[in-house]
């Protein structure tokens, strides 16, 4: 009787923490809900500057030394050219955190934007010593 009373004092100190765990969760909202769409539009912009200022560091004079990263814009997924030097933690954490504010912003601007169709990136090149995103010719799908 006893071992009972300490397996259900035991299951309910485990139901008890699992609820004050799941609660606290649900408090890691998307930093950006509150913000309006001017202040939305204006921090996209700088981080999205941010981003491109870290992930392009140098000239591009070897495509051999660039990757291509994911990212989220107004039109859905798309794609950044970065130097191998680059910190890719540091960059993905800028991204990602770029990325939670275009969760709250893309909705309210989808319905105002025209956005061209997905193309599926082929590799980076050298353009005028920038690097740029090579895409698959849509004509050939």
């Amino acid at each position: 009787m006893k071992n009972l009373s300490i397996l259900g004092l035991t299951s309910l100190l485990t139901c008890s923490m699992l609820f004050v765990v799941c609660k606290s969760e649900s408090h890691l909202e998307n930093p950006y809900r509150e913000k309006t769409e001017k202040e939305l539009e204006t921090l996209s912009n700088e981080k999205y500057s941010e981003i491109i200022a870290l992930a392009n560091p140098k000239e591009c004079t070897d495509p051999g030394d660039w990757k291509i990263i994911d990212i989220q814009t107004l039109c859905g997924t798309s794609h950044i050219p970065y130097h191998r030097s680059v910190d890719k933690m540091t960059l993905q954490n800028m991204i990602n955190d770029y990325n939670k504010l275009m969760e709250i912003y893309q909705p309210m601007m989808a319905p105002r934007i025209n956005c061209t169709p997905y193309q599926k990136p082929l590799d980076v090149i050298c353009k005028e010593g920038k690097a740029a995103i090579k895409y698959e010719d849509p004509q050939t799908n």
